[in-house]
């Protein structure tokens, strides 16, 4: 069957085809295909990505403009959060646990022991990040920090753990041919962009300036490019690493949960405006169709 994804790469590889018959010097012809730079290459474009929801965002001073003096608490950012929970919970039940699921089908027996050792490692995420949730609320009490502050720091640390998955997989993709890196890029790049909103609309209610919110997000995606580094670095045992690196997504999925359903989903539901509850509530499906979509598209 021709997805949209093998569309795509196909359209990609025609307009490289053609301006390199066009302009590209005779030396570049000869060289080589190398999979680690390709890898490295998609880890940043992936990276880069991060950013651009500081591009697209208001700014504060549009947002208290309209008259929001804390900038956390307007519409359009309560909207986002929803959009995030969407995102989040679609990335858990429709990207992270299947394909945690699915490798376990080709890797273990009948015994469904697999299936297990995955749900033990999606409540170990919940388990952790619950208590590192109390140990980072006692710092900030402590310190007199922003104690909202806390559901951006465990999103960030989810997030690196997620990048750096994501660094793996372009990374072995790459290692395998051309075509497949290019096609795991780019679903991985597509999965990012609404993601990445969610995100930095959660650093935006937590207290984080957008411009420490750009910076922090470009510091997780520096966990892709460390992913990508470790695979290259290990090309010659790709498939023991991945059995040694198969519990960060059932682990992830459970730090997702966390995030979405016991810290930003409770103070969504704090509101009384029943047109805003209307809008938060189709952007929560919105971001879980969103997820759906582009897994479907990108699906194997």
């Amino acid at each position: 069957m021709y997805s949209t994804a093998e569309f795509f790469y196909d359209h990609i590889v025609m307009l490289y085809t053609h301006l390199v018959n066009q302009y590209e010097p005779e030396y570049f012809k000869d060289l080589e295909y190398t999979p680690w730079v390709f890898s490295l290459l998609g880890s940043v474009v992936i990276g880069l990505s991060s950013i651009l929801p500081f591009l697209i965002i208001p700014t504060d001073e549009q947002l208290n403009r309209q008259g929001y003096q804390d900038p956390g608490e307007s519409k359009l950012l309560r909207v986002l959060l929803s959009f995030a929970v969407g995102s989040l919970l679609g990335d858990v039940f429709l990207h992270l646990l299947p394909a945690a699921w699915e490798g376990g089908i080709e890797k273990s027996s009948s015994s469904g022991h697999h299936f297990q050792n995955s749900g033990l490692w999606v409540l170990s995420g919940i388990f952790i990040f619950t208590i590192a949730e109390q140990i980072f609320s006692g710092y900030a009490n402590a310190y007199e920090d922003q104690p909202k502050k806390v559901t951006g720091y465990l999103n960030l640390m989810a997030n690196s753990i997620d990048n750096f998955t994501h660094g793996l997989a372009v990374a072995g993709s790459f290692m395998v041919s051309f075509r497949h890196g290019i096609l795991v890029t780019f679903a991985i790049l597509l999965h990012e962009i609404p993601h990445d909103i969610g995100d930095f609309a959660i650093l935006l209610r937590s207290g984080f300036s957008r411009w420490d919110a750009a910076c922090a997000q470009l510091l997780t995606a520096s966990a892709g490019l460390l992913g990508a580094l470790v695979a290259i670095g290990g090309s010659g045992f790709i498939s023991a690493m991945e059995a040694r690196t198969s519990w960060i997504m059932p682990f992830t999925a459970g730090g997702f949960l966390h995030i979405a359903l016991a810290t930003v989903l409770p103070d969504l539901l704090q509101e009384n405006n029943r047109l805003e509850m209307i809008k938060q509530f189709l952007a929560l499906i919105a971001g879980i169709a969103v997820m759906a979509v582009i897994t479907r598209i990108f699906e194997q």
